[in-house]
């Protein structure tokens, strides 16, 4: 059986990595995958903990269930913004500066 550590160590890398997607990118879609990579690392650490805890089973896999509603309403309500975003802007990218015209268009 794979010990508990490895399962932390992949949850914490996921973690990791979606941290640094969400600071360093630009483009909101990669933001969002970012965000997305670290509810998956956060899941993968519940279920490990709800495998090897003999207290933890159900309330585990009741936190993963939770996490995956909750992850799809944020998905549905990033994409909707993300769509209104590209309509008033043109673009989904933070990092093109927007013109006077569009700043004044409140």
């Amino acid at each position: 059986m794979v010990p508990l550590s490895w399962y932390l160590a992949v949850a914490f890398i996921l973690i990791g990595l979606g941290a640094y997607g969400m600071m360093v990118k630009r483009n909101l879609i990669r933001i969002l995958i970012g965000a997305e990579i670290m509810g998956n690392g956060v899941s993968i650490a519940l279920a490990a903990f709800a495998v090897y805890s003999p207290t933890f089973t159900l309330t585990g896999q009741a936190l993963i269930i939770l996490m995956i509603s909750v992850a799809a309403a944020h998905t549905a309500l990033a994409l909707v913004l993300m769509l209104a975003y590209n309509r008033r802007y043109g673009s989904v990218d933070l990092g093109k500066p927007i013109s006077q015209e569009e700043k004044l268009d409140v």
